[in-house]
């Protein structure tokens, strides 16, 4: 690490034009890690893998999703998409209750819930570069 951070400035990116750090993984508990990881492949996560009591996803990045077992609702998840609109309309078509769009400088926003009660706001995406 320290070698890849002493040959170029903190700021700057790699040479495919990404930066130098990703997140690896963010967590969530529930008391049905099988019905939550359900729900957010539904969402558009890809399922990497399944054991019992832990599912890992993926999103777009390379960052995976663990989910647990452990205590429900205690998680807050934000997410970046490109089109906001079909998200929106694809969660209310899986029975979940989004909020309506509203404003939250620089992005436009929904908020809904999963279905073990974690809160998931949903951005509109403002990435710059490749990623």
């Amino acid at each position: 690490m320290r070698s890849l951070l002493a040959s170029r400035s903190r700021t700057s990116d790699t040479d495919d034009g990404r930066p130098p750090i990703a997140f690896g993984h963010v967590s969530l508990t529930g008391d049905d890690v099988g019905r939550l990881a359900d729900f957010y492949v539904d969402l558009g996560m890809r399922r990497v893998a399944r054991m019992p009591g832990v599912a890992i996803l993926e999103v777009r990045g390379g960052t995976h999703l663990a989910i647990t077992s452990g205590p429900a609702g205690e998680g807050t998840l934000d997410l970046m998409v490109d089109d906001l609109e079909a998200m929106r309309d694809h969660v209310a078509g899986l029975g979940a209750e989004p909020t309506p769009i509203r404003r939250r400088f620089p992005h436009r926003i929904f908020d809904l819930t999963d279905p073990e009660g974690n809160r998931i706001v949903v951005n509109s995406s403002h990435v710059v570069g490749e990623v």
